[in-house]
């Protein structure tokens, strides 16, 4: 047996040993299995024939803008470090073996492959999104086998423009000039179709049908191939599905060929992510989030007495991080978007949802959460349940304003009742705090917080299982009373609901602060 064959199989046996030394782990994986399993049931049972509500085009767009995303940002890494595709078990014992590179990379892209499937998998759990546009559960399987394919395409693409770029700059500005120039033709369509109809929908319409998008590397591949399935036309969305694993078995091909001794290229990012791992493991916090970026000290000092010095603290590394305080670059990206988003809805609860959704995935970067891996938050001689409460007014301020600035700017576009936006400031802003709270318990009951992988699942559900009541106590307030009232009535309800389960929570949840010595951003 080969070396990486033998690492691969051996590297799975130790895992579910590992399972049968730590019997909780083995609970959370069942649990989440039984979640996909439930829900393929309840799908099937709930009908062959999903209903149309939107037309399938739709579906291409939304995928593509998804991957798109991902497509820029893979640029990025691949314009900084790279990603690690390995880790430094590899870097020690295979690169010094008598393997050839050829296995070795091919090792690398399995492992890689492992990887991108646990972090497509919040697409299984999206078949309630899917069905609306006339596919079931077989549908939502075959976006999560575009999408994977899709990772496992731009992890090598990252991995390529590393290899070729690293320490010339010239090489940079030509990759970020040949990124930009991609996405350029797919304004003619918009700016073409808009100036003739003034209906910025037809616009978009335009833009999604083009040939450009169905044939726009990677992203456009998946997306077309997607919907060429889930549309019966079986042939095309081969084809798509084809040009991507023919664009990553050239892409590793030519690495291969250009580049035998690659080692060099990938043992940055080894590297950077090990030295993260290894602080993370030690509750270095500091050594985690480290930026390169420089930091411009215009005041000093701490505001606050006690527990509320936490929240002093926050604010300051706030202005010092940027001049706008609690709106950061993603802030201020998701009130453009938002406001941008009211021209196509007509319902704010819409928009609120949305924000809810995104603030699922954003809430752990707050300071909040990371204070409790510093040695700060045990010394002052404050009640635990003071300092969990003041040491999340940051995020809590930043929920806040930016809830304020998104539910203005909506409701305007809109014309909302203004107790309508009002209430959803308040849903928004508080439903940050369930969410804290629902973190801190989670830490409170295994000794480190939720990494990512396959645990976000249960993250997920234990979200929802939270705050369902609040939404069906909400939704018979509103369809009781009725009207623009009942609206109002109903989210405040649902607001009241996330004050008392986050409170709850981040009660249930000090007994944190009693152990000095709890584990840390476990790498998972």
């Amino acid at each position: 047996m080969s070396a990486p064959l033998y690492i691969l199989r051996r590297s799975m046996i130790n895992r579910l040993k590992e399972l049968r030394r730590k019997p909780g782990k083995l609970v959370l994986y069942l649990f989440v299995l039984a979640a996909i399993v439930g829900l393929i049931l309840l799908t099937l049972r709930t009908g062959d024939e999903p209903q149309v509500a939107a037309p399938i085009f739709w579906l291409t767009g939304i995928l593509f803008a998804l991957i798109a995303l991902m497509t820029v940002l893979t640029v990025r890494s691949g314009l900084s470090s790279g990603d690690a595709i390995f880790e430094m078990n590899d870097v020690n014992l295979l690169f010094v073996s008598p393997v050839s590179p050829r296995k070795i990379l091919l090792y690398g892209i399995a492992r890689m492959a492992k990887t991108a499937l646990l972090t497509s998998f919040f697409i299984l759990f999206q078949s309630s999104a899917i069905s609306s546009f006339g596919a079931g559960y077989g549908g939502v399987l075959i976006t999560f086998a575009g999408y994977v394919l899709s990772i496992l395409v731009l992890t090598i693409v990252s991995l390529l423009i590393y290899s070729k770029t690293n320490g010339r700059p010239g090489r940079k500005r030509l990759i970020k000039i040949v990124t930009v120039a991609l996405f350029v033709p797919l304004l003619n369509p918009i700016v073409t179709q808009y100036i003739l109809s003034r209906d910025i929908i037809i616009a978009l319409e335009a833009m999604i049908l083009s040939p450009y998008l169905r044939f726009f590397p990677v992203a456009g591949w998946a997306a077309s191939g997607v919907t060429a399935f889930l549309s019966g036309e079986l042939l095309s969305g081969f084809f798509f599905f084809g040009l991507n694993l023919l664009l990553g078995a050239c892409l590793t091909v030519y690495i291969l060929l250009s580049n035998p001794d690659y080692y060099e290229d990938v043992l940055v990012a080894t590297e950077t992510a090990y030295e993260k791992q290894r602080a993370a493991a030690e509750g270095d916090i500091n050594a985690v989030l480290l930026s390169k970026r420089k930091v411009k000290i215009t005041k000093t000092g701490i505001r606050g007495e006690g527990a509320a010095a936490l929240f002093g603290k926050h604010v300051r590394e706030s202005f010092r991080q940027s001049r706008l305080g609690f709106l950061s670059l993603s802030s201020v990206l998701v009130v453009v978007g938002a406001g941008a988003l009211s021209y196509f809805v007509s319902d704010l609860l819409i928009i609120l949802q949305i924000l809810m959704w995104i603030k699922l995935f954003t809430i752990g970067v707050g300071r909040g959460l990371k204070e409790t891996y510093s040695h700060y938050i045990y010394m002052i001689p404050e009640p635990s349940f003071s300092k969990i409460l003041w040491s999340n007014m940051e995020p809590m301020a930043k929920t806040l304003v930016e809830g304020v600035l998104v539910f203005a700017v909506s409701g305007i576009v809109i014309a909302a009742s203004p107790l309508l936006v009002i209430a959803c400031i308040l849903a928004y802003t508080l439903f940050a705090l369930l969410l804290l709270g629902v973190n801190y318990l989670y830490m409170r009951l295994t000794g480190a917080d939720i990494s990512s992988g396959i645990l976000i699942t249960i993250y997920f559900v234990a979200v929802a299982v939270f705050i369902a009541p609040g939404i069906v106590l909400g939704v018979l307030t509103a369809s009781v009373i009725g009207g623009g009232v009942g609206a109002f009535l109903g989210v405040f309800v649902l607001a009241l609901w996330e004050l008392a389960v986050g409170l709850g929570c981040l009660a249930l949840s000090k007994g944190v602060l009693h152990n000095c010595d709890m584990t840390s951003l476990k790498p998972s």
